[in-house]
């Protein structure tokens, strides 16, 4: 146990202790930063919608025991320096006819207040459907104002035109797709090369010759996985970490700029725990398929490194494994794009693909609580069931200096570590 856990610390501290982890790490908190906070960066240096342009209001009031329409304009458009951005006009109801609405380019809302100012009823027409909400609660901020006896919360209608296409579903899986596939296949790419390119190291260099003489085989592959999923662990503790002070970041920075920033901007982050009020369960999963994902990646790693010669035999070796992992990051981002929903559903119960596809479809609703944890059980069996074929051929291979053909090389190994006659070889 002393030797394993030494061997832990040193392939840990080997990864940690370098400067390249240092030099990524800066690169991925200044990326993060970015990234979660683009919509505020892209409105302070003026990308996005222009402050200037103007939203242009109808408004239907059928209530006629307030000056709604003035104090709603007045209050809106509070604090703004010369022109208004939120335009208004009073709209009757005998002249608004939907129809022409959605062809007028002069109006971009119709809000019809109907009702007693007590219980009124409120319906958006919008072109916008993102400032809705936005102007509902100053509506709603303008109407307790008036500290109306028996107030109630207004009844919302939404209307949006005929051929209106909610994006919140397309931004929704956008989001998914960059917060936890990209992430997850970089840590696991970098995982797998750390593992194969340490095992290589030692075994050009002879070195392993002298590690296998002093401890078992078993405890050297082990030792291997074991650092790389620590690795993995840390790294992605410190992403998090990343996220969470870009949030807070851009959270300060909202709070106490001087630049007034368009209505509706927002970070990555808000955006992303107003539509998934469950994240917690969703990160928690994240972070389960990463962990049992990649120390099947790094147990299938390990094998070829483990048969490699050369740097050279082990990209060689590799190329199955990365492949595997492209396909799932492409379908990952693909299949929403193409409403393969349906494919990418069946796709992340196969548990090659399952570590990358699965929290994606459990994370926007294709997959159940049973079903991610019915996935998360069959790669967990897969792993078990590769760690029980790896380890004996492991044990031949590491001390193997064999370069004949990959093919033959596989199946060479695996013959000498599963003999006929149930008896292992020992090189």
């Amino acid at each position: 146990m002393k030797k394993f856990k030494f061997l832990v610390r040193y392939g840990l501290k080997k990864r940690i202790g370098r400067k390249a982890f240092l030099i990524s790490n800066i690169v991925i908190a200044v990326l993060m930063i970015a990234i979660i906070n683009i919509p505020s960066i892209v409105s302070l240096f003026g990308g996005g919608e222009d402050p200037n342009e103007q939203v242009n209001i109808g408004l239907i009031n059928e209530t006629a025991e307030v000056s709604l329409p003035s104090d709603y304009s007045d209050l809106m458009n509070e604090g703004s320096t010369g022109i208004d951005y939120f335009v208004f006009r009073t709209i009757n109801v005998s002249e608004f006819d939907l129809s022409a609405f959605w062809e007028d380019v002069d109006t971009d809302i119709v809000i019809q207040i109907t009702g007693s100012i007590e219980t009124p009823t409120v319906t958006f027409y919008s072109k916008i459907p993102q400032l809705n909400n936005y102007l509902l609660s100053k509506l709603e901020l303008q109407l307790i104002n008036y500290q109306i006896t028996n107030y109630q919360s207004p009844v919302v209608n939404q209307i949006y035109a005929p051929d209106y296409e909610d994006p919140e579903q397309e931004a929704f899986i956008s989001s998914m797709t960059s917060m936890l596939v990209l992430p997850m296949f970089i840590l696991i790419v970098m995982a797998t090369q750390f593992v194969g390119v340490d095992i290589i190291e030692e075994k050009s260099t002879k070195a392993i010759e002298t590690i296998i003489s002093s401890v078992p085989s078993k405890t050297h592959f082990l030792s291997k996985i074991t650092a790389s999923i620590l690795f993995v662990i840390v790294q992605g503790a410190l992403t998090i970490g990343y996220a969470t002070i870009a949030s807070l970041i851009g959270k300060l920075s909202a709070s106490s700029s001087a630049v007034s920033l368009p209505v509706g901007t927002t970070s990555l982050l808000s955006y992303l725990s107003d539509i998934i009020p469950n994240w917690p369960v969703v990160l928690t999963f994240s972070l389960l398929f990463m962990i049992v994902g990649t120390l099947f990646y790094l147990v299938v790693a390990s094998l070829f490194a483990s048969m490699a010669v050369t740097q050279e035999d082990y990209q060689q070796f590799q190329t199955p494994l990365m492949l595997t992992l492209l396909a799932a990051f492409y379908i990952g981002i693909f299949a929403p794009m193409a409403q393969g929903y349906g494919f990418m559903k069946v796709m992340a119960f196969i548990p090659i693909f399952t570590p990358i596809l699965a929290p994606i479809a459990y994370a926007t609703g294709l997959m159940t609580v049973w079903e991610a944890i019915i996935a998360l059980v069959s790669v967990s069996i897969f792993l078990i069931i590769s760690l029980y074929l790896v380890a004996p051929v492991y044990k031949v291979a590491i001390l193997s200096y064999d370069q004949t053909k990959f093919v033959t090389r596989i199946k060479n190994n695996f013959k000498k570590a599963f003999p006929k006659n149930g008896k292992i070889e020992a090189k």
